[in-house]
């Protein structure tokens, strides 16, 4: 039943595709100015390399909190009511528009590692580009979740505003425009505790040459499970009021 829901969902998705657009213009240009002006700091390969894998993510945020307003838009209009209809458990449900939503992620994460290789001239193994790809689509998950969450809770303008917030303003907390490294000590300790900072790192490990950290993978989960505690019960209330 959930494959037959994700298909279901994944055709309402693509009759829109406006936002996956925007999507994959917005990193993929940030991604060439960014490495234009050398804003990480360094002129290499690992500026290009950090650069490429922050962008990507970038990406991938931006795409996913677009299913979360599409959420939002779509409560108005009973779709919630139909979903009720159907054998699924809420969890089921948060599932199911977690995997379209990271379904939508795979263009930006594409381009801006395509272009990594083509325009900055990355170089990586086989293998590190296999994992990086991995990485970046599957560690959105927790995103994912937290998107979905907002759209079950807020109105569409709330859901747009809050997800505007959570990509603007978690990418650069996390790390995905800058390093870390480079902001004060008491918010480089903060924004390792958050889960945008954990995504990019995944991959920045991997292009260094290390297998990601298992702390890093920790606190990726934890903030798994509470978005999906938030989201299923969002799920709950909007389905007791439709």
């Amino acid at each position: 039943m959930i494959v037959h829901y994700v298909r279901l969902e994944m055709v309402r998705l693509l009759r829109d595709p406006g936002y996956l657009v925007m999507s994959l213009v917005s990193p993929l240009t940030m991604y060439l100015v960014f490495t234009s002006l050398d804003l990480t700091g360094d002129s290499g390969q690992g500026g290009a390399l950090y650069s490429m894998v922050g962008m990507a993510g970038f990406g991938a945020i931006g795409a996913v909190m677009g299913s979360g307003v599409a959420i939002a838009e779509d409560k108005p209009i009973g779709w919630i009511r139909q979903l009720r209809l159907l054998p699924l458990r809420p969890l089921d449900v948060v599932v199911g528009r977690a995997l379209c939503a990271m379904v939508v992620t795979l263009p930006p994460i594409l381009s801006v590692c395509l272009a990594g290789a083509l325009v900055n001239g990355v170089s990586l193994g086989a293998g590190q580009w296999a994992a990086v790809l991995v990485l970046l689509w599957a560690g959105i998950a927790p995103i994912a979740v937290l998107a979905i969450g907002l759209g079950y809770l807020l109105t569409g303008q709330q859901a747009q505003m809050a997800g505007l917030v959570c990509y603007m303003g978690l990418s650069l907390l996390g790390g995905l425009w800058v390093p870390i490294s480079k902001f004060p000590g008491w918010l480089e300790r903060l924004a390792t505790a958050t889960p945008i900072n954990r995504y990019g790192e995944l991959s920045w490990r991997v292009t260094d040459g290390d297998a990601p950290s298992l702390t890093g993978v920790l606190v990726l989960a934890g903030w798994a499970v509470l978005f999906a505690a938030v989201a299923v019960y969002g799920y709950r209330r909007s389905a007791r009021s439709a």
